[in-house]
């Protein structure tokens, strides 16, 4: 019988991330799951055969055997009773080892229950997408999204039944396999039951013995005022659970919508006036929206310059845990006209004449000073 190869069952490469190995194995269990199959018995072999995948090259210890000693090593067919010649080969990692020598001589307690692989569920992060007055206002919001979850059909154990569970005859249900070699005894993760002193004898159909599930879950989340684009808020205990019921944390990342009026920087917030030539001349009055709701009325002073800069006080976003909020900044915007009636273009032309007949007798009153050297040097 050919060896399995739980890469291509995943369709990961061999130097894939748990967070790609995480993602395939999601991807896969949605298409196979049985209840969304119902009697189709080849996506049920496949939903197997991706959990069987998953369970090992999730877990970092099963994953290094695997990857050392293939299947083979996942069942025990490695090691012996004794190092043989091999040195440390068999063992996860030095720290294995060396911890290992610590507990024979002075004891630890429960070997299997300190060094069982005892992780909560994964973290899981989501992107939410919310208005800038959600921003301002702050909001609460139900978020749904799917996570792993203990299976209830089997309840974590991962078996068809209880009868279905037997005890690993391969270290005696301690979890744990002794080795010694002189004066040493080291003692490993069992190689066949991965630590859990028990073999599932037939797998529950539900999970396909891996003991979770993909389910739907809905939180309240609650955004405080002034939340910055990019803000990540965490959720406690509602990421993945594990088949112990041990859940990660949820994290989302809040991205701010585009607005038709404001720009956001930090917690100012910046607006374009656009006026036209003869407003920016003989100055104006401009309504400027607020972020709260409603107008408010500015004046712009004669002879404004294109890209100059107004402020509103205390007209923009809150700052956290403060009642102090950021300014509203309004930036001038000169609109020169393109397109003149007969009647507006030649006061423009009179206009021109007017400025040309200034700046003569100004180049005029010039002259006659002797200019600036004139000045300095009398």
């Amino acid at each position: 019988m050919a060896e399995k190869d739980y890469y291509r069952t995943l369709g990961v490469s061999r130097n894939a991330t748990g967070d790609e190995i995480k993602s395939a194995f999601r991807r896969l269990a949605l298409k196979y799951h049985p209840d969304r199959n119902p009697g189709n018995s080849e996506a049920e072999a496949n939903f197997k055969e991706i959990n069987e995948a998953y369970e090992v090259l999730s877990n970092d210890e099963k994953r290094k055997i695997y990857d050392a000693y293939g299947e083979e090593g996942l069942k025990g067919g490695f090691g012996g009773s004794g190092f043989g010649g091999g040195g440390f080969e068999g063992f996860s990692d030095l720290n294995d080892v060396f911890g290992d020598v610590f507990e024979s001589f002075f004891g630890s307690g429960s070997t299997r229950t300190s060094r069982k692989n005892e992780r909560r569920g994964e973290d899981l992060k989501f992107d939410i997408d919310i208005t800038l007055e959600d921003a301002f206002n702050g909001k609460k919001l139900d978020f749904e999204y799917e996570r792993m979850d203990r299976c209830d059909v089997c309840h974590g154990e991962g078996a068809s039944s209880a009868s279905k569970i037997k005890k690993c005859d391969y270290c005696n249900g301690r979890g744990r396999v002794q080795y010694s070699q002189g004066f040493f005894a080291f003692t490993q993760t069992c190689p066949k039951c991965h630590g859990e002193g028990k073999i599932i004898t037939e797998p529950c159909r539900s999970c396909g013995g891996s003991g979770v599930v993909t389910k739907k879950n809905k939180v309240s989340v609650k955004i405080p005022a002034g939340v910055d684009n990019g803000s990540v808020l965490r959720i406690k205990d509602e990421g993945d659970v594990n088949k112990n019921g041990d859940a990660g944390d949820l994290y989302l990342e809040v991205h701010i919508k585009h607005h038709n009026h404001f720009e956001r920087n930090k917690y100012d917030l910046l607006y374009d006036v656009k006026i036209n030539i003869a407003d920016a001349v003989l100055g104006c009055e401009v309504d400027v929206p607020l972020i709260e709701g409603g107008k408010t009325k500015i004046k712009i002073p004669r002879g404004v310059q294109y890209g100059k800069t107004l402020r509103l006080n205390e007209k923009g976003m809150p700052l956290p845990n403060s009642r102090k909020r950021g300014d509203v900044l309004i930036n001038i915007k000169i609109e020169t006209p393109t397109h003149l009636n007969d009647e507006q273009r030649e006061l423009f032309i009179k206009l021109k004449e007017s400025f040309d007949k200034d700046k003569l007798k100004d180049d005029s009153e010039k002259k006659d000073d002797g200019g600036f050297f004139k000045k300095i040097f009398n």
